[in-house]
């Protein structure tokens, strides 16, 4: 057996692994584990990561890295092989005990952080979190990847990505997306949103939102739904997928957060079988695991033709709110543009103000130019600045997002990485199949799917999303679409 089989084998267990890891942490999300098992969990998760941390810092990954460099690799092969010594890289500068604690932290903070968010009271949450941006810190000095740590830490999630490339396309957009805001908002004929501060029965939300994933391609028989606080998707297998939602936030909030959710799961779900089981069976980058989401969720679960569609179903499912209600003014109601407090519930326009905001929080944490401490009063002040309003309360506001408390400082950048992707491939799948809309019509969506999974899903992580979008675009990152593609969608919406 040549070292890259016996790599591709040993790291097959790794992911298995891992598998686990991601089971008890569903476990802990869906069946809403209480709070006094929290202790027990935190050591399970905390021995699986160590348990990982030592397969892939053994010396024989090493030797075995060595020897397979020496190869003639095929083109997965080379990218399974890059995968791996990055990982060898990475884990082997992080010692034992850094990664358990990082691993035992992250579940009690959890449990604090539902508890803080809960009764709106961030003192419950600081003290875990200060711990856990030290442990953030410690990580990003050790794996010294980029010359700054805030670079460092993002790059575990969107691979050769820096805060200065971030930077150079998030603060362009900053002032335009302000002033498009407000432009909107100038508007004597804006959409009436009062349609979904009405009561809508939680189980039929629930089950709608089957319905409409189901008409998606969503296979049940690879995948579930479950309820959650805080919607996620996650992979207990290559043909396990998982997808989560909430139907206790405004209407239809269920149904654009369960869209979103089936983009995630259906790109696991569109990676080829010959990539099962390995290193390079997930999403290239969670910029570009964001772009399928968001595209499900807005380009197209948003879109006219598709509630052209739908919405005579949803008359059916809610007849009292919406009969005397045209599917143009539902459309303009799903898609209003105004400042608002929680970022999963924002429009296309604000959403990218929200990330800036946790993007530039971010930075100044891990630099130690903000404290712990601070957060409140900086995240309502720059909130104010970027969005014109200000949270009334901590629930609203600095301790809405679970990512923190799960150590993820350098994640939220990709989410509107993902806005920006996904109107660049979009333009491109639509100039290929110029009659997406009319198929939206129909109810028919396999053929954007189709695309979607020749073009980027069947890859897994073989390129990185920088290679990935020239490859399918023929060009690098270009924020151009993004600003194009809210002209031309919201300009008609407002009348304007």
């Amino acid at each position: 057996m040549s070292e890259i089989n016996e790599l591709r084998e040993y790291f097959a267990e790794i992911m298995r692994l891992n598998y686990i890891s991601s089971l008890l942490n569903w476990d802990q999300e869906v069946n809403m584990m209480n709070y006094k098992s929290v202790d027990g969990r935190s050591k399970q998760l905390s021995l699986i990561r160590k348990l990982i941390h030592r397969r892939i810092t053994s010396e024989k990954v090493g030797k075995l890295i060595k020897e397979a460099e020496k190869l003639s690799l095929n083109e997965i092969e080379s990218a399974m092989l890059r995968e791996i010594t990055r990982e060898y890289n990475l884990e082997t500068k992080l010692p034992e005990k850094l990664v358990t604690e990082i691993a035992e932290t992250s579940v009690l903070a959890a449990k604090d952080w539902q508890e803080a968010r809960a009764k709106s009271d961030f003192s419950i949450f600081e003290k875990i979190l200060e711990k856990t941006v030290d442990l953030q810190k410690e990580r990003a000095e050790r794996l010294g990847t980029h010359p700054d740590l805030y670079s460092t830490l993002i790059d575990l999630y969107e691979p050769g990505v820096t805060y200065n490339w971030i930077a150079n396309i998030f603060n362009p957009l900053r002032p335009k997306l302000i002033d498009f805001v407000k432009k909107l908002n100038s508007s004597s004929d804006k959409p009436d949103g009062s349609i979904f501060k009405k009561h809508y029965d939680e189980d039929k939300q629930f089950e709608l939102s089957r319905k409409i994933i189901e008409k998606l391609n969503f296979d049940f028989g690879y995948g579930r739904q479950d309820k959650v606080t805080h919607p996620f998707t996650t992979s207990l297998a290559a043909l396990d997928v998982r997808i989560t939602t909430r139907t206790t936030e405004p209407f239809p909030d269920c149904i654009t957060s369960t869209i979103h959710e089936y983009g995630h799961a259906i790109y696991e779900m569109g990676i080829k079988k010959e990539l099962h089981d390995t290193i390079l069976c997930t999403g290239t980058s969670m910029g570009i695991h964001e772009s399928q989401s968001r595209m499900w969720e807005n380009t197209v679960g948003r879109s006219k033709e598709f509630w052209m569609y739908w919405y005579p179903t949803f008359q059916e499912y809610f007849p009292e709110n919406l009969k005397n209600v045209p599917m143009e003014e539902f459309h303009r109601a799903i898609n209003i543009v105004e400042p608002s407090f929680i970022r999963v519930n924002a429009d296309e326009v604000t959403y990218g103000l929200h990330i800036i905001l946790r993007f530039e929080i971010e930075k100044d944490l891990i630099e130690g130019k903000i404290q712990v401490n601070e957060l409140p009063e900086i995240w309502n002040s720059k909130f104010e600045d970027l969005l014109g309003i200000v949270p009334p309360n901590y629930a609203q506001g600095v301790l809405q997002d679970v990512h923190w408390s799960s150590g993820y400082l350098g994640y939220f950048p990709t989410y509107f990485l993902g806005n920006l992707y996904s109107a660049q491939i979009y333009a491109n799948a639509s100039e290929k199949m110029p009659n997406l809309p009319d198929d939206y019509k129909k109810g028919e969506f396999s053929n954007l799917l189709s695309y979607l999974k020749e073009n980027i899903h069947q890859h897994g992580a073989i390129y990185r999303a920088n290679n990935l979008i020239k490859r399918v675009t023929g060009e690098d990152l270009n924020s151009n679409y993004f600003l194009k593609y809210i002209e031309e969608k919201f300009t008609p919406i407002y009348r304007l």
